[in-house]
């Protein structure tokens, strides 16, 4: 097949996949596509940038009705992403999100005696910003209330339970700087 050919092809796949996406999401960019999700819930409440990319086996799951998930322009999501808002989740521009992350605003309500954790319906929330060019390594969490700063690194595997400045490198359970650097704009 010649380059045009393909282009063209490639430009029919994009508008497809929007036609398909797009009328589902609070907002679904131009060339973003979305492969084989494992649970979409309430997904009225998520607006996806243009060229945005979300491999297979997500869940992305707004639990709230006022509550909201943006990710931002040009963002790449590998296998089995994990995102859930009970409030609050943005994902800022050209994100890069490995395999197996979990971001979460929310916890559930645990600390009521009366009531195992299975049936306690009770959440606590806040929101979770991730600024642009941020790198989430493979199987890391970030937990409700952080804010990761613009391109930081979070290390495989960290579990992400407070705020990281810009420029950062963190790592562990919790995660903590091992590095900074400076950002040049």
């Amino acid at each position: 097949m010649n380059g045009k050919c393909h282009r063209m092809w490639r430009g029919v796949g994009a508008v497809a996949h929007y036609v398909r996406w797009s009328w589902r999401f609070g907002g679904f960019g131009f060339r973003s596509r979305l492969s084989s999700p494992a649970l979409l819930t309430n997904i009225g409440r998520v607006r996806i940038g243009k060229g945005v990319s979300i491999r297979r086996g997500s869940r992305i799951e707004v639990v709230r009705d006022c509550a909201a998930i943006e990710i931002g322009d040009g963002t790449s999501i590998q296998f089995d992403f994990h995102c859930g808002a009970a409030d609050r989740v943005v994902i800022g521009r050209d994100v890069l999100i490995a395999g197996r992350v979990y971001i979460s605003d929310h916890d559930h309500v645990f600390d009521q005696c009366e009531l195992p954790p299975r049936l306690c319906r009770e959440l606590v929330s806040s929101p979770v910003i991730i600024e642009d060019g941020v790198w989430l390594g493979e199987g890391c969490v970030v937990l409700k209330g952080v804010r990761i700063g613009r391109r930081s690194v979070v290390g495989a595997n960290a579990v992400v339970t407070k705020s990281v400045p810009e420029g950062s490198v963190v790592c562990g359970v919790p995660a903590k700087i091992l590095r900074r650097f400076s950002i040049d704009d």
